[in-house]
């Protein structure tokens, strides 16, 4: 009863270092190159669900007592961000969230330029009072940057290898 004990394994619980002359130490796998346009796919359709919603619900406005509350603006730049997150997160690339956010950008930006038809996303106005359709609009075209810069920090924190608990 004093023969001891040694794991399952195929080096009989020796240490790498201590392996049998003929083989190759133990080496966790490298990780692999993926092909350098894979995600694309999923940031383009990201940018485009995220265009279309997004600018379908920023111009929900609450009016209340008076007072505007472009609700709808905040709740697209929430969507924004949910989809650029999901993108990031489904092809395991940070930057293909930052992707997301820019596609979305150049797309939320044609549709408020529209040439030769009417904008669909109001940023200004010629009336003397600000309308709350041109904050909502300024909301959601300039909130899309800052909510791209949070989906890329949140894929960074979400993809990052964890340690082991010792």
């Amino acid at each position: 009863m004093t023969e001891q004990r040694q794991p399952a394994g195929d080096h009989g619980g020796l240490p790498s270092a201590l392996n049998q002359p003929g083989q190759a130490p133990e080496r966790p796998e490298a990780r692999r190159r993926r092909p350098p346009f894979q995600g694309w796919g999923t940031a383009v359709f990201g940018a485009v669900v995220t265009a279309v919603v997004g600018t379908a619900l920023h111009s929900q406005i609450l009016y209340a007592e008076g007072a505007s509350y472009p609700w709808g603006a905040a709740a697209a730049l929430l969507f924004a961000l949910a989809v650029m997150v999901w993108a990031g997160l489904k092809a395991r690339n940070v930057l293909i969230a930052g992707l997301t956010g820019v596609l979305a950008y150049v797309l939320v930006g044609l549709m408020a330029l529209a040439p030769g038809t009417e904008p669909l996303i109001v940023t200004g106005t010629s009336a003397a009072v600000e309308l709350p359709i041109a904050v909502a609009g300024r909301i959601w075209m300039i909130g899309l940057v800052p909510a791209t810069l949070a989906a890329m920090l949140v894929c960074i924190w979400a993809l990052k290898p964890r340690r082991a608990k010792a």
